[in-house]
């Protein structure tokens, strides 16, 4: 089989397994049907702080799973912050650890998407083996919050074990002394678990303290469960309950809402042994909000899951800050392709191979007047420079590093001139290609002199041609996302790509350049 033979091959297996595997990644995406009343959500955390000094620390306490609910995708974004995850095995209690670099205002921003199911269909990794003995003494432990040895708590717990069987768990009377004997307030009433006992009316929150300090003085571990309700009204509601351990395994108790055994469908835990979803050391003037919103189905909430394997090919697990600079990074070879296309089968030549589809790339991130303008005064101040460095004599690597040099000053130079005139609406006017501006400005100081400026002018105006198609395919944002969704396509750019490595016949401008040659003359 000859060489051009055996690369049509390799293009045709490439293409039929790009197309093979965009059917099957396509059919798997539209399987993601949602069970009956199952619902998929995105809770957002929204935190302000000042950090009162450097090392100021806040932690965020994330949602974890359960039976019914899953969270299958999460970031949480933040500057001037070092992270730092923290997860207890056990209780699968989920936290990030965020400390300031700097004194001064910070904000965190952090987004959990949830499937909510009530068929309860998944495992979860929560641990009901026998309690460490630390685990133990913490579940058992007196606190501030919970001051075992209070003469209301003992007196209400020794009330609440008359007539209670010998070697019987008191867990169940105590939820039961809460949740009927306490009174429900609101927002005003006691979130202690002292003054819940006392008088007999608390919030939710005093009420869950209360069994957990009733659960502790009778030698019950137990522990705070706070978490956010789901409701189908597009409303987050921070609820409070309580997990005792209760024959060898942690029992969920809701004394608000008087509901044991299992926490409902679209309870979604957040912190375990307390009740702030985010709290600090060394910050003043903490706001935290906290929102829902009501999501479509989509690829990450699909069977296969955030642990299984196949989901590396899924890229929209990732942080969505990192989708639109991936989006644009994987069009990249598109850019490549249209490249190639101009310079084999149009026949224009440009500066470089991937000048143009970097220079476009560039332009992604700037507003297009501006980058045009620092793209010209750029190339006038490198041509000057470099005519004037021709005079020195100077070794190639010394001259390009001079070059670059010239470059980035004119950049920052020309960058800042524009903010202080109000021409652009950021510092961030254009980030262009330090090395490739370089590279541009010698190979067209090199072919004015090897050949003609008229020339040189020539292929730098086809560079910037096949540069601004590129720009339009690195800003068609529709393609971008299907490529982002779909990163297997770019099989068939590989295979294009060999197709046109392969391609010998006449270019367009060849058509052009010898008509008279294939025009008879007169």
């Amino acid at each position: 089989m000859s060489l051009r033979g055996s690369a049509q091959w390799i293009a045709a297996i490439l293409a039929g397994l790009g197309l093979a595997c965009l059917v099957v990644r396509w059919n798997t995406r539209r399987q993601v049907v949602l069970g009956q009343d199952d619902t998929l959500w995105r809770i957002t955390y929204q935190a302000r702080f000042q950090a009162t000094r450097a090392g100021a620390k806040l932690r965020v306490s994330i949602p974890s799973d359960t039976p019914s609910a899953r969270v299958y995708r999460q970031d949480v974004l933040y500057t001037g912050l070092s992270a730092e995850r923290l997860r207890s095995g056990r209780t699968m209690a989920r936290e990030m650890l965020l400390v300031a670099a700097a004194p001064g205002q910070h904000t965190v921003t952090g987004r959990f998407d949830v499937h909510l199911s009530p068929a309860g269909r998944w495992k979860t990794a929560q641990a009901d083996s026998a309690l460490t003995p630390q685990e133990r003494d913490e579940a058992l432990r007196a606190t501030a919050a919970y001051p075992l040895d209070n003469p209301a708590i003992q007196e209400t717990l020794a009330s609440l074990k008359e007539g209670l069987p010998a070697g019987a768990e008191p867990a169940r009377r105590i939820f039961e002394f809460c949740s009927s004997q306490i009174s429900a307030g609101g927002g005003d009433a006691p979130h202690d678990a002292v003054t819940a006992i006392r008088q007999r009316y608390a919030s939710p929150l005093g009420r869950a303290r209360a069994m957990v300090a009733l659960c502790r003085a009778g030698k019950v571990p137990a522990r705070l469960l706070t978490g956010f309700a789901v409701l189908e009204a597009e409303r987050l509601e921070l609820r409070f309950c309580v997990e005792a351990r209760v024959g060898g395994r942690w029992v969920p108790y809701d004394p608000a809402r008087a509901l044991s055994g299992q926490l409902p469908h679209n309870f979604v835990p957040v912190r375990r042994d307390g009740a702030e979803v985010v709290r600090g050391t060394d910050i003043a003037a903490l706001e935290t909000s906290f929102h829902i919103a009501r999501l479509p189905a989509g690829p990450g909430a699909s069977r296969l899951g955030h642990g299984h394997w196949l989901g590396i090919f899924d890229l929209t697990r990732l942080p969505l800050e990192m989708h639109d600079l991936l989006a644009v990074v994987l069009l990249l070879p598109l850019g490549a392709l249209v490249t190639a296309f101009f310079r084999t089968v149009v026949g224009l030549r440009t500066f470089g191979t991937f000048t143009p589809t970097l220079l476009a790339l560039s332009f992604v991130y700037a507003d297009l007047f501006t980058g045009l303008l620092t793209l010209g005064a750029v190339l006038a101040i490198g041509l000057t420079s470099r005519a004037w460095l021709d005079r020195l004599k100077l070794l190639l690597v010394p001259r390009l590093s001079v070059m670059l040099t010239l470059v980035v000053l004119s950049i920052v130079l020309l960058v800042s001139v524009l903010d202080y005139v109000g021409l652009t609406p950021s510092a961030q006017a254009v980030i262009l290609p330090m090395v490739i501006l370089t590279m541009m400005i010698e190979r067209f100081y090199l072919t004015a002199e090897e050949d003609s400026p008229a020339f040189a002018a020539q292929l730098l105006g086809t560079t910037l041609i096949v540069g601004a198609c590129c720009y339009g395919i690195l800003r068609w944002e529709a393609v971008g996302r299907f490529v982002f969704a779909f990163p297997e396509v770019h099989l068939l750019t590989v295979a294009a790509l060999i197709l046109l490595g392969r391609y010998s016949g006449y270019r367009l401008n060849e058509l052009w350049r010898f008509g008279d040659v294939a025009r008879p003359k007169e």
